[in-house]
Parts: structure tokens; sequence; C-alpha cells
């Protein structure tokens, strides 16, 4: 049989940077090559054969119709296979290509490895090398943020919906432990000085420190019982709110129902005119919360917004828990969604992993990118991201590993106490995962291993491809200002550069010269969403993105004066449909791949009205 990593390697190495039917069925067939050979890897003498005529290798290898049968089967397989990739071959091929684009080479041979090995695709917690392959991963991730190793905990999870569902499943258990404390006879000492608000208000630190000697008196599950846990959420364990950014709003409110929490407990937190978190107004909010003795269960910023591409000015968030904590005796979890931006903190770190001062970095910038202009707001953020209790990752937004998996770090490892499953049915099982799904895909884990094995996220490793993506999108932007009108029967199209996004965002709205009416320009906008759609077989790499008055105030009247509309137009329109792209491929940042990005964006343009998609 043939090595199934070389076949692996080969298989990969020629589907890379191409797109073509026939490298395609080759790699198919390649692959199903190496899922059919793996049969072999497996011993099959203790499983029981329910008809051992149906089974592959007993027809394979001994008797020839078997064998056809077999081959045949094959050759269907890949004829529906070469239909499918014929048939789906699109009208306008994806370009910048978000939720499709080309994960790194390395990542590719990681993944389709594991599979070959590991054909069921489970990532075994028992397993010495894969659990060592993510330990690697959170180390690395550990400091990158900023956390001490040894004290930090973390793991990788199917997706970072799971990632961000478990950080506030922990904080839920984790903020009715006081009270918890305070109920149970052989505790509640702990506690007595403390005043009721003060309980829904202690520190991460406190509430960790008075678990140990819960674990030091023998009493935590006892007392964990009478957490949410045990009794679930009682009238008494009014946890308080939860701050999110408006951009973030719908998904946690989805996880504060999930978890029994209620959303009415969810507290959508403003934008400014940057679109970036209203921090002023966040601390209006905060400081009137514990006015009126309102708990808080946690604030969540965001490293890099999924909605506007925008980085929220996090220095300020943890200025103000320090300012509550001090003046108030109130302390609040802060929790960092660094899904779309938490790679990029490499930029930040020298060589040896330490941050890089902010002159040092600007001039920096400046010689080898000179249309780059680091932001000190920026900077501040994510210099300051080792300040949070947890930040969780995605390493698809990244662009290096294959969809879908999460990464969850937490600062203080004592935490993890409270996603385990206390007390055991049997207490002489194996000890419990530390996590709220208890799987995940071998192959996705190996990919991001594979990327981790190549590069230091420092400025000298992926710092560099995050700077490249970062000028790609400020080199498009200056493009598209410069570019020329797109004529089509006396009409004239302008694509307008809007919503500048702090990294690797584009969003533009086409304009028609001389129109005035702002549904008319929604409706340009959604047309070619939805041709674009059609054209590319759904694999479209444009989002169709809406700034309304509910998720963005009036702040997007601006941007419907630069597009020549009157605020009367916003007034009672109270929406804005933007187009969206997303720079993820550090292969099209060139000049002439930044022109070659112009003109497909022109052809999209062109193909909508060419398909009468718009009423001209």
């Amino acid at each position: 049989m043939a090595n199934n990593k070389e076949i692996c390697l080969s298989a990969t190495e020629r589907v890379y940077h191409s797109r073509a039917a026939d490298t395609l069925v080759c790699y198919h067939r390649e692959m199903t090559k190496i899922l059919m050979d793996s049969e072999y890897l497996f011993s099959k003498a203790q499983k029981a054969k329910i008809n051992s005529s149906d089974n592959i290798e007993h027809k394979t290898k001994n008797n020839a119709l078997g064998k056809r049968i077999v081959d045949n089967a094959y050759d269907n397989i890949l004829t529906t296979l070469k239909q499918q990739i014929f048939n789906n071959q699109p009208n306008i091929e994806p370009y910048f290509s978000h939720h499709n684009s080309q994960v790194m080479q390395l990542a590719k041979l990681g993944y389709l490895s594991a599979l070959a090995y590991s054909s069921d695709n489970v990532f075994n917690n028992h397993s010495p090398l894969q659990k060592q392959q993510e330990k690697e991963i959170t180390r690395d991730l550990f400091q990158l943020i900023g956390f001490d190793a040894d004290k930090a905990f973390g793991h990788i999870t199917t997706s970072h919906i799971l990632a961000c569902y478990e950080i506030l499943w922990a904080l839920r258990n984790l903020k009715t432990l006081p009270m918890a404390i305070a109920r149970h006879p052989k505790s509640r000492d702990l506690v007595a000085d403390k005043k009721a608000f003060e309980l829904f208000n202690m520190s991460v630190g406190d509430i960790l420190s008075i678990g140990e000697k819960l674990h030091e008196r023998g009493i935590f599950d006892d007392v964990s019982h009478l957490t949410c846990r045990g009794t679930g959420m009682t009238r008494t364990m009014h946890l308080g709110k939860l701050l999110v950014p408006i951009s973030r709003f719908e998904f946690w409110k989805k996880a504060m129902d999930i978890l029994g929490l209620g959303y009415d407990n969810l507290i959508a937190l403003p934008i400014d005119e940057t679109f970036r978190t209203d921090t002023n107004k966040t601390k209006e909010i905060i400081l009137r919360l514990i006015e009126q003795g309102e708990p808080i269960l946690g604030v969540i910023g965001v490293l890099g917004s999924p909605t506007y591409g925008s980085i929220d000015m996090l220095k300020p968030l943890f200025e103000l828990r320090e300012e509550c904590s001090r003046k108030f005796n109130s302390s609040f979890y802060i929790h960092i969604d660094a899904s779309q931006l938490g790679y990029m903190r490499s930029l930040f770190l020298d060589k040896n992993n330490r941050i890089i001062p902010y002159e040092i970095l600007s001039k920096k910038l400046k010689k080898e990118a000179p249309e780059l202009e680091l932001q000190p707001d920026v900077y501040d953020s994510f210099t300051y991201l080792s300040l949070a209790d947890s930040v969780s990752f995605e390493p698809f937004q990244a662009g290096f590993s294959p969809y879908p998996t999460g990464i969850v770090c937490i600062k203080d490892a004592r935490m993890s106490r409270f996603l385990a499953n206390p007390p055991k049915v049997c207490p002489e099982q194996a000890d419990a995962a530390y996590e709220i799904d208890g799987i995940q895909s071998a192959p996705a884990v190996a990919s991001i291993w594979s990327i981790h094995q190549l590069y230091s996220f420092n400025s000298l490793g992926f710092g560099l491809h995050a700077q490249t993506l970062w000028a790609a999108r400020v080199k498009l932007e200056q493009v598209l200002n410069k570019a020329k009108e797109i004529k089509r029967n006396g009409k004239s199209y302008i694509i307008k550069p809007l919503l500048t996004s702090d990294f690797n965002k584009l969003s533009f709205a086409i304009v028609i010269k001389g129109n005035r009416s702002l549904d008319v320009q929604n409706n340009l906008n959604k047309a070619i969403y939805e041709n674009l759609v059609l054209q590319s077989n759904h694999k479209q790499d444009l989002n169709l993105l809406t700034l309304c008055a509910r998720n963005s105030d009036d702040i997007p009247a601006k941007l419907c004066h630069d597009c020549d509309l009157d605020k009367s137009e916003w007034q009672e329109v109270k929406h804005l449909n933007l187009l969206q792209l997303t720079m993820k491929d550090a292969e099209k940042c060139g000049d002439q791949q930044i022109e070659e990005g112009y003109q497909y964006i022109k052809q999209v343009v062109l193909s909508a009205l060419k398909n009468q998609f718009i009423k001209e």
C-alpha cells in the first residue's frame, strides 16, 4: 500500500492555488484512495461481521467479481463528483473569498493527514498526541495574549460560538458561588462580613480564592450543589446584567436564552461615530447600575467587530473596572471576543514576545508600509489584552484553518472547576473533560497545530502576515477612491468606500451619480448582492451589510450624506445597505492583485446590470 502521507502531500500540493475541475477530480480521486485504503489500517479481528459477503476487503481479496464491483462503485463516485464540479462552475469566480478562501497549504496537509489516520474525525481527549497538540496551541495563545501559561487554562472547542457559550456557562456558575457559600453552614463564615450586594459583585479573583478554601475544607462539591448547577436559577439568584456591544447583541442573546439567564438581562452597548463601542456611554451605564444596586454579570469587549470591522477601545474598559473596584468595592468580569483579530496581536510583539513600544512600532510600520497609520487607541486595545479575564479565538477568521474551530483561553485556571460536573456518580471514573461540547474534530486540531509549528506569533512571524492583510485593505480602499465612474446606459455608478474598519474589512456602496433616493440606492446594492449569489453559485465573497437605527442609532446618517443623500432620507428609510469584503488571502496583496480586486468588484456591478437585476 502506498504511503498515505506522501499521497496526502501530493494531492494537497496539486489542489493548492488551483480550482480547475481536473485538478479537483484528481484531488478527490487520491483522497478517496486514502480513505478506502485506511480500512486496512484497522484490525477487524475483534469486530463481528454481520454480513461478511458485503465486506469490501473480503470482496477485493477473494474474488474478481467483487473487485469489479468496488472498481465500478469507485468510478461512479468520481463521475458524480466530476459532474458536480462542472455543474457548479461559477460565472463569477470568487476573488476575495471570505468564507470560501484558500487556507494555508500546511493547514490543509495537517487536516487531510489527520483525516486519513482518524477516519471517524474524532479528537480523543485521552490521546496523548492530540492532547499534546492542544496543549501547544493554547500555550502559544497564552503567550500571545500575555497570560501566565502556568496559571492559565485553555482548550479547543468545535466552534467559536461554543467557546463563548462556555465562558458564559462558567461565569454563571462562578457568580452563584458566593450566595451558595453564604447558605452552607460550613462555609458561611467565609463571607460573613459581606452584604448581599457585595456577594453579587465580588471580583473573580476573590471568588476563586474562597473556592480554594472550600477545597481545603473538602466541601466544594457540597457547596456547588447549592449554586445554580444544583438548584437551577432561583429568584434569589439574580446575577444582574450582561453588557455586550450592539454588534454582537443577537449572538449573546441566544446564549442568555440557552443558559436560562434571560435576555431581558442583556444590555446592548451603543456605538460611537467610529462604529466602536461608545466608552463614555458604557461608563454611564455601568455607574448607573452600581448606583441602582444592580449586579453586573460581565462585560464583553470585541477585538474586531464582525459587523463593522472596528476595534473596541479596551483600555478605558479595564481602567473603569479598576475605578469601580477602588471606589465602590464592585467589580465585573471582562471577556474579550477576539474571534476576528486575536491573532493579529502578533504584530505588536517583538522576537522575545514583548510588547513593542508605540513609537518604535509606528516608525517600523511607516518604513515597511507607508500607507499604514497606527492609531494609539488601537495599539492600546491590543497591548492591554492581557488584563482580560478570558479571550476567545476563531482560527478560521485568521485565514489559516478550516472551519469550524474555536479556542477559549482563561487567565485563572481555577475557573475550569466551574466547567466540570461535580459530583460524579461513580468516583472511580476518569476525570471529566472541562468543556461544554466534549468532543472536537481531530483534523481541525491538527490543521491549527500545523500552522502553530510554522509561525512564531510575533512581528517577525505571523505579524508579517497580519501587516500584509492590513496594508492590502488600505491599498484597495485607495484604489476604489480613485476609481473612475462605471458607465452603463447613460448612467454613472460610483464605488464609494464607507465605514472604514480598523483592519482588514472594507465596506462600500455602489452609488448612482445624481440619485437622491436612499431606497433606490439600497435596492441597487441589494440587487448586486443577490445577483452575485446566483452567478457565483453561493460562493460569493461580498456580504450584504445592513445598518439600521436599531443597531447603529443615527450614525449611518453621516454615511448617507457622503453618498449625496439628504438627512431626511435616513430619517424616513432608517436603514442603509452596504457591500462588505474581508481581506484574508495574503497572496492577493500586491499592486497587481489589488487592481484585479478592483476589476472583480467592477465585474460584479456590471453583471448585475447585464442580468437586469437592477432597473435602469
